[in-house]
């Protein structure tokens, strides 16, 4: 009865639905991309704003360079990891964790495995196409579940970033820090 529901879901889902559930996939990972495209730019127009609100209080030559390291690790420590998100590429090492001899490849031509165009026509020709596309969702979900990692430490460190700030600019303004 198993192999009955196997093979009838599998006539029911069809290539057209193996492709929607890919074109989810890489839509949640273009998500990823402009959320942090976005939160990073704000970023940067929020530190314009606190930094003015601090920039009349002068540090100490003692504490320089504390101030200066906190504040790459406060500041651009943000934008950096925001950038991150933009890069686990198809190519990243998330991608090669995966048996890449369980398929052919033709999902997407790379020209260093099919030299010729007639080469990657009988590889088309004779893919199973079941498992290509499923082998292209798992790779798309990998760098999704990255992206959504990496994200979500970046906007942490976002949070923590302000909140340090905050609390410098409080100890500054009550005389705590000179």
């Amino acid at each position: 009865m198993s192999e009955q529901i196997s093979g009838n879901f599998h006539e029911t889902l069809g290539a057209n639905g193996l492709m929607s559930v890919l074109h989810e996939a890489q839509d949640t990972v273009r998500s990823y991309d402009t959320k942090a495209q976005i939160v990073g730019v704000g970023y940067i127009f929020a530190l314009g704003v606190v930094q003015q609100s601090g920039k009349h209080m002068p540090v100490p030559m003692e504490w320089a360079g504390w101030y200066v390291f906190t504040g790459w690790v406060v500041v651009i420590l943000p934008i950096i990891m925001y950038a991150l998100v933009l890069y686990p590429s198809r190519i990243d090492k998330v991608t090669k964790k995966r048996n890449l001899q369980a398929v052919d490849g033709t999902m997407y031509f790379d020209n260093t495995k099919f030299t010729e165009a007639e080469a990657y026509t009988r590889a088309v020709l004779k893919a199973d196409w079941a498992k290509e596309i499923v082998f292209e969702i798992v790779k798309v979900s990998d760098i999704r579940d990255k992206k959504r990692t990496r994200f979500l430490r970046a906007l942490y460190w976002t949070g923590a970033s302000f909140f340090l700030l905050f609390l410098s600019q409080m100890l500054r303004a009550n005389g705590v820090l000179q």
